[in-house]
């Protein structure tokens, strides 16, 4: 029964841990008001919300995808109603 070890860099490992240490204290010291909140520039602001913009748009586009590919009224009264009241809808078998 030989057990060939994975390769594990312990190095890899530490420097990613302190990687991610760093990020959380400077995360913890900006919310907790201690140090100054890393300033973005405008550009990258705008950039920003361009892309959360594109990003609900095309959440839009694919959920309404659904009622072209499944034209039944009933399902589609369903799913808006479950989205009005903020409730999970069930899931329900299609043929994609």
């Amino acid at each position: 029964m030989n057990m060939k070890m994975p390769d594990f860099n312990v190095k890899k490992l530490v420097k990613e841990a302190g990687t991610q240490l760093s990020r959380v204290v400077q995360l913890t010291e900006e919310k907790l008001g201690t140090s100054e909140r890393t300033e973005l520039d405008s550009h990258f602001e705008n950039l920003a919300d361009r892309a959360d913009c594109t990003k609900n748009w095309t959440e839009k586009m694919v959920k309404n995808t659904e009622a072209v590919l499944i034209p039944n009224p009933a399902n589609r009264v369903e799913d808006f109603i479950f989205t009005k009241i903020e409730k999970d809808k069930p899931a329900r078998l299609s043929n994609y």
